[in-house]
């Protein structure tokens, strides 16, 4: 008896929730931030070819801004911040720009998203001691990612996981929660 109950009350929350098209995802320019930690697992080899390990995370941020189409696709780019990682060799800060195409599945204010694209980032590595040469190199990575989010009239929250950098020898991805306001709406 308890498992129709609930079975029913969630069907009378999903039906109102679906429902509720004033509060479903709208088209148009919309922008936001979203902060979270940064996760860094990455092998680099300085300039004479001997290989360091930098593993840790910190505070991420980043702003974007994107255009949600009609039917179900957006694309979105934006800046982002990795922060700083740093142990007793190393200090590592990565920072870019990353432009994706976003897939949207809307059910009433709940938005579920996928995405993928690419990352330019701009790497820094300083070394602690003066055996190694600092490293600066930019470069472009394929990136990808999955969220959900809730959307209230023009105001929206979302969380989502993206990873920015997988190769056998390098991991980085972000883990964020931020808020997005849209400037267009109508359906």
């Amino acid at each position: 008896m308890r498992s129709v109950r609930i079975s029913s009350i969630a069907c009378v929350v999903f039906m109102v929730l679906f429902g509720m098209s004033e509060l479903k995802a709208q088209d148009g320019l919309y922008f936001g931030g979203s902060i979270g930690p940064s996760f860094v697992n990455k092998k680099i080899s300085d300039i004479v070819m001997d290989d360091i390990r930098i593993d840790g995370n910190d505070m991420a941020y980043k702003i974007y801004a994107g255009y949600k189409l009609p039917a179900f696709l957006a694309f979105e780019g934006g800046y982002r911040n990795l922060g700083k990682i740093s142990d007793d060799i190393a200090v590592h800060n990565s920072t870019g720009w990353d432009l994706n195409a976003k897939a949207n599945l809307t059910l009433g204010p709940l938005q579920l998203f996928g995405k993928a694209g690419a990352f330019f980032n701009d790497i820094k590595v300083t070394f602690q001691d003066p055996i190694h040469p600092d490293i600066n190199k930019n470069n472009t990575k394929f990136m990808f990612g999955f969220g959900a989010g809730l959307n209230i009239e023009r105001l929206g929250i979302r969380a989502e996981w993206e990873s920015l950098d997988i190769t056998k020898d390098s991991h980085v991805s972000m883990l964020t929660a931020g808020i997005t306001y849209r400037l267009a709406g109508g359906n």
